[in-house]
C-alpha cells in the first residue's frame, strides 16, 4: 500500500476524483496543496497534481516558468490549465506550440519552416523513448490535443456531447502526462528548481505578463 501522500498515493487519490470539464471553483482537497509542494517534485509533476486537484492558481504560478523549447511539459500543462478554465483559445495557442515544438519547429514559425536548434531538441523528448509527448499522451485519443479543447468547449458552450466519455478521456490524458514526466524526470526531490525553468522569448514574456500573477515560492527559481 502506498505511503500517504506519496506521490503513488496522490496520483491515485486525485485522478480518481478528477473532473476538470467545467471550470473549477476551487480545488478539490485544500489539504492537498500543501502537501503536494513539499514534495518538492519537477516543477512538471508538481503542476500536474494541482490541476488534478483543481487547484488552478497553484498550478498557474508554477507553470509560467516553463513556456518555452525544451520545456514542452510545462507548455503542454499550461494549455490543460486553459482549457480547464474556460479560456480555449489560450489552450489551443499553447497545444499548438506543443505540437510545433515536438515535430523540431519554433513554436508559431513550423510555416515558415524555422527549426528549433539541435540542443533544444534533443532535450524536447525522453530517452528511450521514439514517441513525442503529444503522440505519448494523446496516441490513444485521437492523436491531437486540440480534439479535446474542442470537445469542452462544445460541452459547455451548446450543452452537445458525450459528457462520460470526455471525462474518461480527460483523465487518461493526466494519467499520461503524470507517466510521461515520472519517466523523464524521476520521482525524486528537486530542491532547487531552477534548472526545469526556461528563459521565455520575448514574444511569450509579453503574453505571459499579460496573463499570470502569483506570490513567492519557497524553492529557488
Amino acid at each position: 500500500m502506498p505511503e500517504k501522500h506519496s506521490l503513488e498515493f496522490l496520483t491515485k487519490k486525485l485522478l480518481s476524483t478528477y473532473r476538470n470539464i467545467h471550470p473549477p471553483q476551487h480545488s478539490t482537497f485544500p489539504a492537498l496543496t500543501a502537501e503536494i509542494s513539499d514534495l518538492q517534485l519537477h516543477p512538471t509533476l508538481e503542476v500536474a497534481l494541482h490541476i488534478a486537484n483543481s487547484d488552478l492558481p497553484s498550478a498557474h504560478f508554477l507553470v509560467r516558468h516553463m513556456q518555452a523549447p525544451p520545456a514542452v511539459e510545462g507548455m503542454l500543462l499550461h494549455g490543460i490549465l486553459h482549457r480547464a478554465e474556460g479560456d480555449f483559445d489560450n489552450a489551443r495557442a499553447w497545444m499548438g506550440d506543443v505540437r510545433d515544438t515536438c515535430e523540431g519547429f519554433v513554436p508559431k514559425h513550423k510555416d515558415e519552416g524555422k527549426k528549433l536548434d539541435l540542443e533544444t531538441f534533443s532535450k524536447v523528448g525522453m530517452q528511450g523513448e521514439t514517441r513525442s509527448l503529444v503522440s505519448f499522451v494523446y496516441g490513444e485519443l485521437g492523436g491531437d490535443p486540440l480534439r479535446l479543447v474542442d470537445d469542452v468547449e462544445k460541452l459547455r458552450k451548446n450543452k452537445s456531447g458525450d459528457e462520460e466519455a470526455l471525462d474518461k478521456a480527460i483523465r487518461k490524458e493526466m494519467e499520461m502526462v503524470l507517466d510521461w514526466c515520472k519517466r523523464k524526470f524521476g520521482e525524486g526531490k528537486w530542491e532547487d528548481a531552477r534548472d526545469a525553468w526556461v528563459r521565455n522569448s520575448e514574444e511569450i514574456s509579453e503574453i505571459s505578463n499579460k496573463m499570470t500573477s502569483g506570490g513567492e515560492g519557497h524553492r529557488k527559481f
